[in-house]
């Protein structure tokens, strides 16, 4: 059996974290900012954990800076990219080679634009939340607090940038005028596919579409969270299943021969942080107590966090002051790769047996 699971995230990571903060320090309300802010330069702070299986035996933090110009943000090494797959929308298809722009555009202060090619763009929402007073520690970092260990066997960890970061400034604060843009909404403006559409002879896709299928009859009381897509388009079979409050997807691309090929599909739907919250909640992990259980739960945890407190960009007055926690080597982003700025992560996972 082989199942294709394709997933995209937007700016959480598998390996790595999107470090932005938001919120109030004496309770779980945020205190969002109405006035109109315009800034010209927006600040995101990254931090990469160890990954032996990707050769990082390291962590580290980043600092990217971003300037707005004109209303826009470019990024030099992602403007006029080509294209590495091939994109197909319901009604047209853009080939191997074709220009992006990657070009992000202000609306206003908190409705942004991200035009991926003239067909394919992306609506933005953010909501500006006051930082004055938060811990700089557990805005950057929610949830490690409550849920890392991060004061045992410090001598032999690889986490030493973390373990550093928490010794030192776990009580350090941003000062008054600190901010950050909290990311509450996203929407393509239609839904598309992407592919190298490579097609296994190997792989049949009625089998893997009957599997996929059976996935969705049997979500029980679940189902009403879930989309199932069974549609052509350009003479291609196209399956998908689309958690309506996650955003994940789990899609499949099939030709005339019952091939199938590997595919990531992005829906048109809304994402909305609340709904995505709402459902993480009401659906907890609940295994046992073995390792895997105890990280599944972890990583639960701490994706409840980031739902809850996380933002997208910072104002220069608090990454001002998290630059002068000196002790931690703030490495420079790069800020030429819209990939990086957008936080998105792509893979797709093949499991076999």
């Amino acid at each position: 059996m082989k199942i294709n699971l394709n997933q995209c995230v937007f700016f959480i990571v598998s390996s790595s974290l999107l470090l932005t903060a938001c919120g109030s320090g004496q309770s779980n309300q945020s205190q969002v900012e109405e006035k109109p802010i315009q800034d010209n330069v927006l600040y995101q702070v990254y931090y990469q954990a160890p990954n032996i299986s990707n050769d990082i035996t390291n962590d580290f933090f980043e600092i990217t800076k971003y300037s707005i110009q004109n209303n826009e943000i470019n990024f030099t090494k992602s403007h006029n990219q080509p294209l590495d797959q091939v994109i197909l929308t319901e009604t047209k298809i853009l080939e191997k080679g074709t220009l992006q722009p990657n070009i992000i555009k202000r609306i206003s202060s908190t409705q942004w634009t991200y035009e991926r090619t003239p067909e394919l763009k992306q609506n933005l929402s953010f909501e500006l939340v006051k930082l004055d007073g938060e811990k700089v520690f557990d805005r950057l970092l929610p949830g490690y607090r409550e849920n890392i260990d991060l004061t045992s066997h410090l001598d032999t960890r690889l986490d030493q940038d973390l373990i550093k970061f928490y010794q030192n400034y776990k009580d350090s604060v941003f000062p008054k005028d600190s901010y950050c843009y909290r990311l509450k909404e996203t929407q393509w403006n239609q839904s598309f596919l992407e592919s190298e559409l490579v097609f296994s002879t190997f792989s049949f896709f009625d089998e893997q579409k009957q599997q996929i299928l059976s996935r969705y009859n049997n979500l029980g009381e679940d189902k009403r969270y879930f989309k199932f897509l069974d549609t052509q388009w350009h003479g291609y079979n196209l399956i998908s299943l689309d958690n309506l409050e996650t955003g994940e997807t789990q899609s499949l691309l099939g030709n005339r021969d019952n091939q199938a090929a590997d595919t990531q599909f992005s829906s048109n739907l809304l994402w909305s942080v609340n709904k995505n919250l709402a459902y993480e909640k009401s659906h907890l992990y609940s295994g046992g107590d073995t390792p895997i259980d105890l990280w599944m739960m972890q990583n639960q945890r701490l994706k409840i966090a980031k739902l809850e407190k996380g933002c997208f960009a910072f104002n220069t007055q608090a990454i001002n002051a998290v630059k002068k926690l000196n002790l931690i080597n703030w490495k420079q982003g790069d800020s030429s790769d819209v990939g990086q700025f957008l936080g998105t992560r792509t893979w797709v996972s093949r499991i076999s047996e």
